[in-house]
């Protein structure tokens, strides 16, 4: 009994001293931040100010790469399968971490066995706009266009499964009317189809869509959350147009779960470093209509539960 004890104490000890040197040898090289999704959206547009401040932190270069497609299945299976050893990170969003495993019957990742979260960035409310050229002013006259014309208008949404895909259908739902998806790898193509008329509307995050709102492109009918946003105070929310609807993404880095504890705290601070700086909170999540999520490991994975 006495030997097994001791054969005990010296493993726990012994993955202590491997976890505190892990800490202390991180970064021993350059890092990756995966992104499930093409440049231009904003999870990118999240992921590549705070690639810059860990690598300033680090003292090791922090590279972006955009691994897009499957509903973010791609990215996260990519990470999932990497060494624990803090140096290959994901910006995950819903669909990773979240609906998938209930959208598909086999995901080749467990999204809570195989991921450790580790620090919040940000949330953002979706917003629905409408090109300019689409002859309606409000979300009354949307819903009566597309309930006179029958399943025949168009919305782009970053993939099938998406939040953007779901949300939208939850609202034809609610309003009672028929409308054709149109699937896009991301927000960096949902834009541009939805300025060349490709596409008759979109439910979207307000950050990408904010120029072409400002610079009178496109027309932003309603924001999905319960009070309007600062960045455009004159757009009613869903509620006040007349239909009660809510509809928000989550940002978060999370590393595969076989990453040291030392280490994934050492992220989770840098990482919380980083996003609370007055340039990156003002200008890539305030600016771009979304709010900080500032939650560290613990009460991420409750979050997520």
């Amino acid at each position: 009994m006495r030997r097994r004890f001791l054969q005990v104490a010296l493993a726990v000890t012994g993955a202590l001293v491997v976890g505190v040197a892990g800490a202390q040898q991180f970064p021993s090289k350059p890092s990756r931040m995966i992104v499930a999704f093409p440049p231009g959206g904003p999870a990118d547009v999240l992921a590549r100010p705070l690639a810059e401040g860990l690598a300033k932190q680090w003292n090791q270069p922090v590279l972006v790469e955009n691994k897009p497609g499957a509903n973010s299945i791609i990215a996260t299976e990519y990470v999932a399968k990497q060494p624990g050893d803090g140096h290959t990170m994901i910006l995950a969003n819903d669909p990773s971490l979240s609906s998938n495993q209930y959208l598909y019957s086999k995901l080749p990742y467990d999204p809570v066995k195989d991921f450790t979260p580790v620090a919040g960035v940000a949330t953002t409310t979706l917003i629905l706009v409408v090109p300019a050229s689409l002859p309606v002013n409000n979300l009354k006259e949307l819903i009566a266009l597309a309930k006179q014309k029958n399943g025949t208008l168009t919305y782009g949404s970053i993939g099938p499964g998406s939040v953007t895909h779901l949300d939208a259908e939850a609202f034809a739902t609610l309003a009672g009317v028929k409308l054709t998806h149109v699937p896009y790898k991301g927000t960096g193509e949902v834009i541009p189809a939805l300025l060349n008329g490709q596409i008759d509307m979109t439910l979207t995050a307000i950050g990408p869509s904010l120029p072409h709102i400002r610079s009178g492109k496109f027309k932003a009918l309603a924001v999905a959350s319960q009070g309007r946003y600062p960045v455009l105070p004159d757009v009613p929310t869903f509620a006040e147009a007349g239909l009660p609807f809510e509809a928000s993404s989550w940002f978060m880095v999370a590393v595969p779960s076989s990453t040291p504890k030392p280490v994934i705290d050492r992220i989770a601070a840098d990482v919380k470093r980083v996003v609370e700086t007055p340039e990156y909170r003002e200008k890539f999540i305030n600016a771009m209509g979304m709010e900080p999520l500032n939650l560290g490991p613990a009460e991420l994975a409750k979050f997520l539960e």
